[in-house]
């Protein structure tokens, strides 16, 4: 074989081995496209949770809830009322309130707000007075009482003074209904000149209550009333109160 054609026959060699390599990087790329048909998989796989959250909202997710229930105003509606329930009934309790109270319902200072505290002729014995708490309706409408007074006693300035009441349950509690313009009574008994324990044995055991506070009962407003009589109330203001019953003051002896 001579030089020319030793050459020729390597140089076709060269062009077969390259062309191989040629087609193996060709198969290598065609091989690197599912790689990237991969990472564009993964994109995909990217996208999809974006699709199953849009999904969510559009679907059963709970921002699609909300959704719903924010584009549906009488299920917002409904959900507001069930939730704020509280305040709805609040709101409506003031106008069932009232109707209770036009209807016989338990009677409120607002609409007994006259007051008055008189002693009972009488009524001394043991080292003891009474005295009569009286209350009047001065409303349109008839309401009920049923149970003790609240009492807080008070100097001329109104400045608390001790005060510690205590049910009489010799007398048994009753039902009261109170026409407009009718009153209602407490009899409450103390000592204005007996000391107990931790008092002054000489001058007065207490200061002098000049005003007082009563209260009904169920109820936590106060009603402001002056003495007739104003006093100490020894006993570190012990009052024992009985139940309030019909009119305006008890009998004379109490």
């Amino acid at each position: 074989m001579n030089r020319i054609s030793v050459l020729f026959a390597a140089g076709a060699l060269s062009a077969v081995a390259l062309t191989g390599c040629s087609s193996s990087a060709s198969k290598s790329a065609g091989n690197g496209t599912p790689t990237l048909g991969s990472t564009s998989s993964a994109g995909s796989g990217a996208s999809t949770p974006a699709t199953t959250g849009s999904s969510g909202p559009g679907g059963s997710g709970g921002a699609g809830s909300a959704s719903t229930s924010a584009s549906s105003p009488a299920a917002g509606s409904s959900t507001g009322g069930s939730g704020g329930n509280g305040g709805q009934s609040n709101a409506a309790a003031p106008t069932s309130a009232a109707g209770s109270a036009h209807n016989g319902g338990a009677c409120t200072t607002a609409e007994m707000p006259n007051g008055t505290w008189r002693g009972v002729a009488g009524s001394e014995g043991a080292g003891h007075v009474a005295a009569d708490i009286s209350l009047q309706n001065t409303s349109g409408h008839s309401c009920t009482i049923s149970g003790f007074p609240g009492v807080s006693l008070l100097a001329s300035n109104d400045h608390p003074l001790p005060t510690n009441v205590i049910k009489d349950d010799s007398v048994s509690v009753t039902t009261i209904t109170v026409a407009p313009g009718a009153w209602v009574h407490s009899e409450i008994r103390y000592s204005a000149d007996i000391p107990g324990p931790g008092e002054p044995e000489s001058g007065q055991c207490e200061p002098t209550t000049v005003h007082a506070l009563a209260q009904l009962p169920g109820d936590s407003a106060w009603t402001h009333i002056t003495l007739d009589n104003p006093t100490p109330v020894c006993e570190k203001g012990e009052v024992q109160a009985k139940p309030f019953v019909g009119g305006k003051s008890s009998p004379t002896g109490g």
